[in-house]
């Protein structure tokens, strides 16, 4: 089993958070389901079968898209197959991250998922190309950041406001509120709203929510004591019911069949984000 990361250099590091590279399908579970994160990905499946998301709800449902996926924000889970991680290519956005490679604003693939030949027109299967003729995993990075900045179709840059705001929602989820942001950056709520749902994909309260709700999966792994009312006092929430009631939201599980279901197996490489579904 092989897992890669790499943080590009320069320009690009401010809008990606990192490309990783995964050899090796996870054994014991034929699913997985993934946490919302509020940040867009792309993710190239180099095998030759097309990629399939299942709806979360009914497993019975799924949708194919090719060989390459753009997965946009999300503020609710989505399962894959398992079979399907044998070997892939994935570019992990920033929050706003994609907004300069890709035409349509990041609201309209919010929650959903677009084939990326649909996006990079006759491009999405020629980069896969190169991927897989690179020779080395640092080669792979190397074709991804060069694919990258060719596929650049706005500056370098984000709103001010929004790129302000990303960075406190991200880092003080449970302390920053969308009013004191406001008063920091001088835009109308309409207006900040709206640069924030075109650069990002989610709404400011929405994003800061689904930060929150990383932060706890953060909680969770770094102590793994499960006292779930000081984790729920820590993040920010006013009372145990409203704590339970958002995980719900944004995992499908309760918190405690969170941590039975990525704790109770003997997987060695455990993903605060995957949850191995049987």
């Amino acid at each position: 089993m092989t897992n890669c990361l790499h943080t590009p250099s320069g320009p690009l590091s401010q809008f990606i958070q990192c490309f990783w590279y995964w050899e090796g399908a996870p054994t014991g579970h034929a699913k997985e389901r993934l946490m919302p994160t509020g940040e867009s990905s792309v993710i190239f499946n180099l095998r030759d079968d097309p990629i399939r998301i299942y709806d979360w709800k009914n497993l019975n449902r799924y949708e194919t898209y090719g060989i390459a996926v753009l997965a946009g924000a999300r503020s609710e889970p989505f399962v894959i197959d398992t079979l399907q991680q044998e070997c892939v290519f994935g570019i992990q956005f920033r929050a706003g991250g994609s907004f300069p490679f890709f035409r349509m604003p990041a609201s309209e693939v919010v929650n959903c998922d677009v084939p990326l030949d649909d996006l990079w027109r006759n491009t999405a299967d020629t980069m896969r190309t190169r991927l897989l003729e690179a020779g080395s995993i640092p080669a792979m990075f190397a074709v991804a950041e060069e694919e990258l900045t060719r596929h650049l179709v706005r500056p370098l840059e984000m709103h001010p406001a929004v790129a302000f705001a990303a960075r406190r929602f991200t880092a003080n989820p449970h302390r920053t509120s969308v009013a004191s942001v406001l008063n920091a950056i001088g835009l109308s709520h309409r207006r900040f709203s709206q640069l924030f749902q075109e650069q990002t994909g989610l709404a400011p309260k929405a994003f800061c929510r689904v930060r929150r709700f990383q932060r706890v999966l953060s909680s969770i792994h770094a102590s793994r004591a499960f006292e779930w009312t000081r984790i729920a006092l820590d993040c920010g929430y006013y009372d145990q019911a409203h704590f339970i009631h958002d995980f719900e939201n944004f995992s499908g599980f309760t918190p405690t069949g969170y941590t039975e279901s990525v704790f109770g197996r003997p997987d060695k490489n455990r993903h605060m984000n995957h949850v191995p579904l049987n």
